[in-house]
């Protein structure tokens, strides 16, 4: 199936806890189970949480993000900048600046456990 998303036509959802604004480009409901791709805009920090899942890849569009994986050194990503987690992984993530967050397979609610 081919699509094209729109993403400025996608609904915001904020999730103040969590300081971002994000938007559901490709879903599981309207796209199938194979990938899922999220926009997201952060300002602060994001709560500690487990990847249960899937293969989750972060593709930093702009600003900086620091990211905590596991229990290895922070790293710092820019612009360009890709991380892939496995699942399994904890992590927490702080910023400022805007990212795809791509998963394989699809994103699915109940994927994320919080720390």
């Amino acid at each position: 199936m081919t699509s094209v998303v729109r993403g400025n036509e996608k609904e915001s959802i904020v999730e103040a806890q969590n300081h971002l604004t994000l938007r559901t480009l490709a879903c599981v409901e309207e796209h199938g189970r194979e990938v899922s791709v999220t926009w997201v805009r952060i300002d602060g920090r994001h709560l500690r949480l487990r990847n249960l899942r899937t293969t989750r890849i972060y593709y930093v569009l702009d600003g900086m993000i620091v990211f905590e994986v596991n229990s290895e050194q922070p790293v710092a990503l820019s612009a360009g900048d890709l991380l892939v987690l496995s699942p399994g992984d904890d992590y927490a993530l702080e910023g400022a600046g805007s990212y795809l967050v791509i998963n394989g397979p699809a994103f699915e609610v109940g994927d994320d456990g919080y720390l």
